[in-house]
């Protein structure tokens, strides 16, 4: 994985210069390598996951299933290739693919095939209940999906099947027809489930046809009664259940999760259900057949290996993760609320089949697929870059809202030892408790570097949360190091508070008023910034900070923006600073050059981002509860964005145009590629025309190089092509002074 980013490609693509100002451009990567004890993570900057939901697709049409994540809490999309490295599969991310799915997908999504064309489909929620996005056949290898319907319906259209939102309904094949049914909690009160049948193969109607009728309104004599796995079978609860005409909107359970599979090879499904108020999954046999389910027993102890326990909300998944064919089980939790005794760092528990489809036999695998491969630091993160072991280069600390370790619910610093060099950063975890603050009981732990007593060492700035609301405040620690060339050193016995703030509050320091002191611009829950000048000295103690504005740059309140979170860097290197912010709606903005008018209004830039796949520049969409920061990682003029999720994980964004020394190539290099797309039977080679003389390689869409030009530079080349798998590839060409230029070539 390592060389796919360090060795990335240049994306063309075509901009219009904004107020004479190069247009900035950032691309996700994962160059930075990290290590922790357990060795070298694959996908480091990959985002973190909390409370995923599991469903494979062909993303790049080369036959092998890749895997679509929906994550709950962060309200993201994740993508994932299936790849083979030394003759074995793993998964891969490839955040390309997620800008193909529509945007505003909310609480669960699942992929399926519901029109028989072999495409996989989405189903999520609506506002109507359920809606489905249908994929339409790829042009030029991109996935589109059009909305089918707004809602599917049942009694001849007339009525919109609905569900609590908090809910996981499942979508399957229930009676064995050949066309998909949904089973789903009833939505008024949550004590039964209700079936609705597709007749579709019954009507002789067309493949893809979503017409429903209500089967049953009790499926399988299932009652869900008050509290944590108090179910009845072929009875109601009693009056002291919870069960009542009256009751609130799912009195007796806020949030189920199902899923239907047949354990037993009798062609009837069993459930397997997860419940928010529950620690654990339960299966339930249906001893009655597929057309009438019948349900009298349940076994909270599922899978028999090693049962699945989140301490609250578990839901499963049935697909193929294993690559031999047979759908093996992943569970994780779809806790949206009460996540004070989650262990969101391991939260993806892999189950493989040994049995087959429809007789599993599960084997507990590990308790955390993907996460193990990337940093994942529980709840939130919150990245801030500084050289504190003295040694040239820039090292990592990462707060984050809460992880659950030695039975403590508690935020902790993270400190990673930059281990490469100023220019070539790699990353090795020191401690995951730095300073030891794991045990004081604080949260949403967000670490700052500035100089706040001028006397030229970097101090740490803490903006944390006591255990009660309203307790947030700033504080900062002092570098106690005798020369600012030494290590820092802090003490907690020295912190001492700068300021009171709202919970959700974010920071960011800088001198914006030029007068050789820091200045606080201060992130709010609510969506607007805050102005603080330094009206103390630089040699004071400790600053004192002045609000000036409720809006700086502009930026108010705006509901769809909230929790922003601001970082001050001067990234298109013109000498003045720039303000970055992050908030709610997934996207990084850049307002430049905010220092000319510190009561002015700025403009915000958001079509940052690169994609190789569409070859153009988009927003970011990388979920909620995000952070930012900046740092020059790959020396002068080569910066990198750091973005922190709510998943506690860290996303890479390298910048590769928009700096006056940008780190890009030059714009004087063309390259002519043909055929493309190139069909695999053909006998002729793909050729290569540059307009200058050049060297080529070509990389698959998880960055392995496959071909690597020989010799001499030369404006015309020859691709050996023929042995590749069908998908997507980079050409990049090099000349001989450094200017670098890609395009796309589609192997068919």
């Amino acid at each position: 994985m390592k060389h796919f980013f360090t060795a990335l490609f240049i994306l063309l693509v075509n901009v219009t210069a904004h107020a004479q100002q190069e247009p900035l451009r950032f691309r996700m990567s994962q160059a930075v390598p990290v290590a922790t004890p357990a060795g070298q993570l694959s996908d480091p900057w990959s985002g973190g996951l909390n409370t995923a939901q599991f469903s494979t697709i062909d993303l790049n049409q080369d036959g092998q299933e890749d895997l679509f994540i929906f994550d709950r809490q962060q309200q993201k999309i994740f993508t994932w290739l299936a790849v083979q490295e030394e003759g074995e599969w793993r998964y891969s991310y490839a955040p390309a693919y997620e800008a193909f799915f529509p945007q505003g997908l909310s609480y669960w999504a699942l992929l399926r095939d519901y029109n028989c064309d072999g495409l996989k489909d989405i189903f999520t929620s609506s506002p109507l209940g359920i809606q489905v996005f249908k994929q339409e056949p790829a042009a030029e290898g991109q996935l589109k999906f059009s909305l089918a319907t707004d809602a599917l319906r049942y009694n001849s259209g007339r009525v919109n099947m609905q569900m609590n939102s908090a809910d996981v309904p499942s979508i399957t094949d229930i009676d064995g027809d050949g066309d998909l049914d949904v089973l789903l909690v009833e939505f008024s009160q949550g004590f039964f489930m209700e079936l609705y049948r597709n007749t579709q193969a019954e009507e002789q109607q067309p493949c893809g046809t979503l017409n429903f009728v209500q089967q049953t309104d009790w499926w399988g004599g299932i009652t869900e009664c008050e509290g944590c796995n108090n179910f009845k079978f072929g009875e109601h609860c009693s009056e002291n259940e919870g069960e009542s005409i009256a009751s609130p909107m799912h009195s007796g359970h806020d949030g189920s999760s199902l899923l239907l599979l047949d354990m037993d090879a009798d062609g009837d499904k069993e459930l397997v259900m997860g419940g928010v108020q529950c620690e654990d999954l339960v299966l339930m046999e249906n001893e009655g057949s597929s057309g009438n389910a019948v349900m009298k027993g349940v076994d909270p102890l599922f899978p028999k290996d090693r049962p699945a326990n989140f301490n609250i909300y578990p839901a499963a998944y049935y697909e193929d993760l294993t690559f031999d064919g047979v759908p093996d089980l992943l569970v994780a939790p779809q806790a949206y609320q009460d996540v004070r005794l989650m262990d969101f760092e391991r939260s993806n528990w892999l189950y493989r089949n040994q049995g087959a489809v429809d007789n599993p036999d599960f084997s507990f695998v590990q308790d955390d697929f993907l996460q193990g491969q990337m940093l994942d630091l529980s709840e939130g993160a919150f990245p801030a870059f500084a050289d504190m072991d003295a040694d040239g280069d820039l090292d990592m600390l990462i707060g984050n809202n809460a992880d659950y370790r030695n039975d403590m619910y508690s935020a902790s610093l993270s400190f990673y030892r930059n281990t490469g060099t100023p220019t070539t950063p790699a990353y090795e975890l020191v401690t995951d408790d730095f300073l030891g603050l794991h045990s004081q009981q604080v949260y949403n732990l967000k670490p700052a570097f500035a100089d706040l007593n001028g006397d030229g060492a970097t101090d740490l700035i803490l903006t944390f949360k006591g255990v009660k609301a309203g307790s947030t405040r700033i504080a900062y620690l002092q570098n106690l190091a005798a020369v600012p060339n030494q290590p820092a050193a802090y003490d907690l016995a020295y912190l001492q508070t700068l300021l009171s703030v709202a919970d959700g509050s974010s920071p960011a320091f800088a001198d914006l008023d030029d007068d050789g002191d820091q200045d606080l611009v201060l992130g709010k829950a609510a969506s607007n910034l805050e102005f603080y000048r330094n009206t103390g000295t630089a040699s004071a103690s400790a600053p004192a900070f002045t609000l000036e504005s409720e809006s700086f740059a502009g930026v108010g309140f705006n509901f769809s923006r909230r929790y922003v979170y601001p970082a001050l860097y001067d990234v298109d290197g013109n000498g003045r600073i720039d303000l970055l912010t992050t908030d709610e709606s997934g996207e990084v903005r850049v307002y430049r050059d905010v220092t000319e008018n510190l009561a002015g209004t700025y403009s915000a830039e958001t079509e940052l981002l690169e994609n190789e796949l569409t070859q153009q520049v988009q927003a970011t969409r990388l979920g909620q509860g995000l952070s930012i920061t900046a740092a020059p990682l790959g020396g002068e003029n080569k910066l990198f964005l750091v973005v922190g999720t709510q998943g506690g994980g860290l996303y890479l964004l390298e910048q590769t145009a928009g700096n006056t020394a940008p780190p890009g190539a030059g714009d004087t290099l063309a390259l002519k590629v043909y055929p493309n797309p190139y069909g695999r039977q053909s006998e002729e080679p793909v050729s290569v025309k540059a307009t200058a003389p050049v060297q080529v390689e070509l990389y698959n869409m998880v960055g392995k190089r496959v071909y690597q030009s020989k010799g001499r530079y030369s404006r015309t080349h020859t691709l050996p092509v023929q042995g590749l798998q069908a998908g997507i590839y980079i050409l990049r060409a090099t000349s001989d002074g450094g200017e670098q230029v890609s395009s796309k070539l589609m192997v068919r």
